[in-house]
C-alpha cells in the first residue's frame, strides 16, 4: 500500500511543528547567546500554553550585596533575603505560508516540495528572529514586523549604559567617530562599575572555563575598522587567545571580552553620500541581557510552533502554513538595563 501524507493528519501536523521548534533555535545566528538558564544571555521560556494570556512573567534574581558573616560572629539570624524582580514579556502571534505549487509543479520538478516548505520556513524563521533578538539588544527603535510593532517595540539604551564613540552624539558622528581598543575597555568599565550605582546594576558577566567574561558584537564594518587600526602583532595576540577558547563563534579575546561580529547589528543613522556607510549600535551583553517567550500556538498545550499544511483551489494547490507566538524584550528595571552596554560608533565597508 502506498504511503501517504495525508494533509489534515493531526499526529504530521504536531510531529511537523515540534521538529520545526526543535531545529530553529540551533539553527539561529544567535544560538550560541540563548539558553533556558539564568545565565544565559537571552534566556527563553516556552511554558505559556494556549489559553494562558499574553504575556510571561520571567523571575529575575538580582545579586547578593551582603558582607558576610566572619569568624565567630553568628549566622544564624543574619540570612541575606533573596531578591527578584519580576519582568513581564507580551508575546503576539507571527505566521508565514509557502506555497508548494500544484500536482503538476509536483509531476515536473524532482524535489520533495514539502520538505522543502518545510525547510524553508525553518530558515525564514531562523532569520526572523535572529533579526528580533538584535534589535530588541541594540535598541533599533525603528524595527517593525511588516511594517508593525511586535508583541512591544524595542527601546534605547539608558544614558549610564550607552557608551559613544568620541562621546559624539550619534546624529553628529562622522568616519572619525570609530570604535578602538580605549572604546571597548570603556564599555568594560560601564559594565563593571556603574556611573550611578546607587541607581544602575552590574551588568552580571557569563563564566564559561572558570573566568568571567562578557559578550561583545560589533557589526562588520565596525570589526573591520578595529583589525585595520590594530597592531598586526597585538591583533594575533588577540586571534590566539580567542582560539585558546576552542569557542567557534569568537573571533578575538581582548580584557575579558569574547568579540564577535554580525551583519544584523542594526545601522541607526545611514550617511547621506553612501547608504552602507553610517552609525551602527554595536552591543556588550552579560547574563539575562534580554528574554525571549513562547506562546503555545500549537496543536495541542505542548506545542510551541504550529506546522499547518492546506489545500487550496479545489485541492489542487498545497501551502503550508508555520505559526508561532513569541516575543522579545530586553531586561531593565525602573528604566535602567540590567545585563547590556551599548557602543555607538561609525562604520564603513572598505573601499
Amino acid at each position: 500500500m502506498e504511503t501517504k501524507f495525508l494533509t489534515n493528519d493531526p499526529l504530521t501536523r504536531k510531529r511537523w511543528a515540534r521538529e520545526l521548534f526543535s531545529l530553529l533555535l540551533p539553527s539561529t545566528e544567535i544560538a550560541y547567546l540563548i539558553g533556558k538558564s539564568p545565565d544565559s544571555i537571552v534566556q527563553t521560556r516556552t511554558e505559556l500554553g494556549k489559553g494562558d494570556g499574553d504575556q510571561i512573567t520571567f523571575g529575575i534574581r538580582l545579586p547578593l550585596t551582603g558582607e558576610g558573616i566572619v569568624g565567630r560572629d553568628t549566622v544564624e539570624g543574619n540570612e541575606e533575603e533573596l531578591l527578584f524582580r519580576d519582568f513581564k514579556v507580551t508575546v503576539e502571534e507571527l505566521n508565514h505560508a509557502v506555497s508548494t505549487g500544484g500536482r503538476m509543479d509536483q509531476q515536473r520538478i524532482p524535489y520533495n516540495l514539502m520538505q522543502e516548505g518545510k525547510d524553508a520556513l525553518q530558515y525564514w524563521w531562523a532569520s526572523k528572529i535572529s533579526d528580533m533578538v538584535f534589535a530588541h539588544l541594540c535598541g533599533d527603535t525603528s524595527y517593525r514586523i511588516a511594517g508593525k510593532t511586535f508583541a512591544q517595540d524595542p527601546v534605547d539604551p539608558d544614558d549610564d549604559h550607552w557608551v559613544k564613540a568620541n562621546d559624539v552624539a550619534e546624529a553628529s558622528m562622522t568616519s572619525a567617530d570609530l570604535l578602538d581598543l580605549t572604546m571597548l575597555d570603556k564599555m568594560k568599565q560601564v559594565a563593571e562599575n556603574p556611573r550611578k550605582d546607587s541607581e544602575c546594576y552590574k551588568v552580571r558577566p557569563l563564566v564559561p572555563k572558570g573566568k568571567k567574561y562578557y559578550r561583545v558584537i560589533l557589526h562588520n564594518y565596525v570589526f573591520d575598522a578595529l583589525r585595520q587600526n590594530t597592531n598586526i602583532g597585538q591583533w594575533g595576540d588577540l586571534q590566539r587567545a580567542a582560539n585558546k577558547l576552542q569557542m567557534p563563534d569568537v573571533e578575538i579575546e581582548y580584557n575579558g571580552m569574547l568579540v564577535s561580529k554580525s551583519e544584523r547589528i542594526p545601522q541607526v543613522i545611514k550617511d547621506s553620500t553612501d547608504n552602507r556607510a553610517g552609525v551602527f549600535r554595536n552591543v556588550l551583553l552579560g547574563c539575562q541581557a534580554a528574554v525571549i517567550a513562547w506562546g503555545g500556538a500549537g496543536e495541542s498545550k505542548s506545542t510551541t510552533m504550529s506546522f499547518v499544511p492546506y489545500e487550496t483551489d479545489a485541492k489542487r494547490f498545497m501551502n503550508i502554513r508555520g505559526g508561532g507566538i513569541l516575543g522579545v524584550k530586553c531586561v531593565r528595571f525602573q528604566g535602567k538595563d540590567f545585563g547590556r552596554v551599548v557602543g555607538s560608533s561609525w562604520g564603513a565597508p572598505i573601499d
